[in-house]
């Protein structure tokens, strides 16, 4: 159904509200299945998911417009197709009516059903959504009433859900990765972030057999990435295994047979064949759905060099739409996702080499739609210092602060000095 004008006006109405004054969704709720126009229905999505993030109609486009979802969607469309609209002043009436409007051509739906076929299931149909239509329109009431029961119940059931990583950070995620959250590591280039990315992987892993690792890898070939996990796991430097038949002693290559066996053992795939953001967000989903609930982590290394179906678009625009498509992921699939990130080279004329939110390059829609944001440095200006920080700078549901970390570079081994972390 194409986005006319001679669709229902409540719907024009509401949809106006939803574009101009996205913020009113955090005193109403919006249901996409009351719009009958399928474009109408795709848009409130992704207000309804977005919303809180814009302002005004300007700041949508300026969001969706570009995007290859805003193009195909015909976001400007939508927008011509409000024009002219008497403009409404209340969004909760206007709501309301749409969702009676919504309820009314259910049931006239489901009469005419019944008078053509009076079945048992035509009229329990009929009766159901007339229960549906005669409710009160008090989602919020009843999200409420639901999270009181779960945090009643979640004082007597332990947690399960949570994929732990080194006992520091896991204090700052309140006890681990855990579903729905983005968690972005940003680095300069060479200070650690795969590596850290790697031992972080392996820890988890190896605590909880029943997990799937994912690595998507656009920086390094999974053989090199296979190479460090072998190096950290077994004590074996890195430079022994690109040619371990020559360089390794018989005692190393025994050491080395039984660490390779014991990653082959366990569920960590590093993936290093696709590197569009439609293809990672397939492969995601596919293997997302074979797991159990929450055991499935995914890693991007590094969220700049993921491509986009617009190879027009500026680096802005593309690290904006991969990190949104992120985030619905873990929130669509109830999954954590990882991401890795570089940083701006401004830091590198500070006298702090410690990085700050502003460091993340290009964009700020990274930091607005991660849930956790660390940042990896080091804190002196020799190369060869082991020495690496986390910095957590954003925490949606926890402290900021800082871990210190030991990094053996010939192993790739990179180990927590402390679980004790410095709180700011």
């Amino acid at each position: 159904m194409g986005t006319n004008r001679n669709m229902p006006e409540i719907e024009r109405k509401a949809m106006w509200f939803l574009i101009n004054q996205p913020q009113v969704l955090e005193s109403n709720t919006v249901d996409e299945k009351w719009f009958t126009n399928n474009a109408y229905r795709t848009l409130a999505s992704y207000v309804n998911l977005w919303g809180t993030r814009y302002e005004n109609a300007e700041q949508i486009a300026a969001a969706f417009g570009d995007t290859p979802f805003g193009k195909k969607l015909d976001v400007q469309r939508i927008f011509r197709s409000i024009q002219g609209v008497d403009r409404p002043l209340d969004p909760e009436a206007t709501f309301k009516q749409l969702r009676q409007a919504y309820y009314i051509g259910m049931m006239k739906g489901a009469a005419i059903n019944v008078a053509k076929d009076p079945s048992e299931f035509n009229f329990e149909h009929l009766l159901d959504i007339r229960k549906q239509a005669e409710q009160t329109d008090t989602h919020a009431d009843i999200d409420a009433s639901k999270q009181v029961e779960e945090a009643l119940r979640d004082l007597n059931t332990p947690n399960t859900s949570f994929i732990k990583t080194y006992p520091g950070l896991d204090k700052y995620l309140g006890g681990g990765l855990v579903p729905n959250e983005l968690i972005v590591i940003g680095a300069r280039p060479s200070v650690g972030k795969t590596a850290f990315a790697l031992n972080l992987a392996t820890n988890a892993i190896l605590g909880d057999p029943s997990l799937t690792v994912e690595l998507f890898s656009l920086e390094m070939s999974s053989k090199q990435n296979m190479r460090r996990v072998y190096a950290a796991t077994s004590g074996i430097p890195l430079n022994l295994w690109k040619n371990p038949a020559v360089r390794m002693s018989e005692s190393q290559k025994e050491v080395a047979a039984n660490t390779i066996k014991q990653i082959a053992g366990i569920r960590f795939w590093s993936n290093d064949r696709v590197a569009t953001i439609d293809d990672i967000s397939s492969v995601i989903k596919q293997h997302a759905h074979r797991c159990k609930t929450s055991r499935y982590l995914a890693i991007v290394d590094h969220i700049g060099l993921v491509e986009t179906s617009n190879p027009r678009e500026d680096t802005r625009q593309a690290l904006e739409e991969v990190s949104r498509r992120l985030k619905l992921l873990t929130q669509n699939l109830q999954i954590p996702i990882i991401a890795l990130s570089q940083l701006n080279r401004g830091v590198e004329s500070r006298q702090s080499n410690e990085p700050n939110l502003s460091d993340l390059r290009e964009t700020g829609a990274i930091e607005q739609d991660a849930n956790v944001v660390g940042f990896l440095w080091r804190p002196s200006d020799d190369l060869d210092d082991p020495n690496l920080n986390l910095s957590i700078k954003k925490n949606r549901d926890g402290e900021t602060g800082l871990l210190k970390f030991y990094f053996q570079k010939d192993l790739q081994k990179i180990a927590e000095v402390s679980p004790h972390a410095v709180h700011e």
